[in-house]
């Protein structure tokens, strides 16, 4: 299949039904792609695929290559599968692509398997006024790192550390008195069993509890809180809508008061042998956030073909 053949799939396919603002048709019903205005071929773009947007598109022709590079189509970036098999230099050169595509308007980005603060530091001093969303899961970052991006981030809503094994309360601390606006936070680390847990510590639930007041959703499974932080979390956190301390095997619902607190909750995951909690494993609702089923990518060398050598 030709370029333009794949090209003219891509606009055929369900991004277009998206799409209701399309104003040239020819009698059969198909878009005059040639004659489109360049903002309804952004519009169509930024949901494709981040592949297509980088390989197929450009390729196309003029007129869209122009649109494919406009910041509209880089304000939401989802990284996560490809970064799986990429190693940290990589993804650090991804990001800043990304992010210098979007000219500063970056709202919302995924990235996972970081291997230092590089990308942090690049998304710091790129001042990105417009970030609602960074999801960093699983990523060798240290707290001075996070800060120094959460410092440039006040307008965070969602923020996911997951898996970060060298963020600390003190970080937590920086998040929730720079984020305001903080409504979800994913903490979640390695899953761990009960004779692999140790003392409780709470330092990082009283952190949450203490500095962010306006979460309605927060992930801390295998965590090593007790009841006296999962309690404190509640009290400090009215709005709490959802909440995952599954394999947080130091909390023990023995006693009715720290049930009844649970009860205002919409969705709340436990998992613990004491307790009589349903823990929704089979909950249709629940969207397990590490499945990574989706076929990853190609190497980066092959997209570097398609990419003009003074982007890196």
């Amino acid at each position: 299949m030709s370029l333009r053949d794949r090209g003219e799939k891509l606009m055929d396919s369900s991004a277009i039904a998206q799409t209701s603002d399309c104003e040239n048709e020819d009698e059969a019903g198909r878009v005059g792609w040639a004659e489109m205005l360049p903002e309804t071929l952004v519009e169509v773009f930024k949901r494709l695929p981040l592949k297509d947007r980088l390989q197929t598109v450009p390729q196309i022709c003029k007129s869209w290559r122009k649109a494919s590079f406009d910041p509209g189509c880089w304000q939401f970036v989802n990284l996560k599968e490809w970064c799986m098999s990429q190693n940290g230099e990589v993804i650090d050169r991804m990001v800043k692509l990304a992010v210098e595509r979007s000219c500063g308007s970056i709202q919302e980005l995924h990235v996972t398997n970081l291997n230092s603060d590089a990308s942090l530091q690049f998304l710091a001093q790129s001042r990105l006024s417009s970030m609602k969303t960074l999801c960093i899961p699983g990523s060798n970052i240290t707290e001075n790192g996070l800060c120094e991006v959460i410092l440039a981030m006040p307008t965070l809503v969602h923020l996911d550390i997951s898996r970060c094994s060298a963020i600390k309360s003190k970080a937590l601390e920086v998040i929730g008195q720079t984020c305001k606006s903080l409504t979800r936070l994913d903490r979640s680390m390695w899953p761990l069993t009960m004779a692999s847990m140790g003392p409780s510590d709470d330092s990082e639930a009283m952190a949450i509890a203490h500095n962010m007041p306006k979460l309605k959703h927060l992930e801390m499974s295998s965590g090593w809180l007790s009841n006296s932080g999962l309690v404190a979390i509640l009290d400090k956190c009215p709005d709490l809508e959802y909440l995952d301390v599954r394999n947080c095997w130091n909390v023990r619902f023995d006693n009715s008061g720290t049930v009844s607190k649970c009860d205002k909750l919409l969705q709340f995951h436990v998992s613990s042998i004491e307790s009589d909690y349903d823990d929704d494993e089979d909950d249709d609702d629940y969207v397990d956030e590490w499945d990574y089923t989706t076929e990853l990518w190609g190497d980066f060398d092959y997209l570097e073909d398609y990419i003009e050598d003074d982007i890196f």
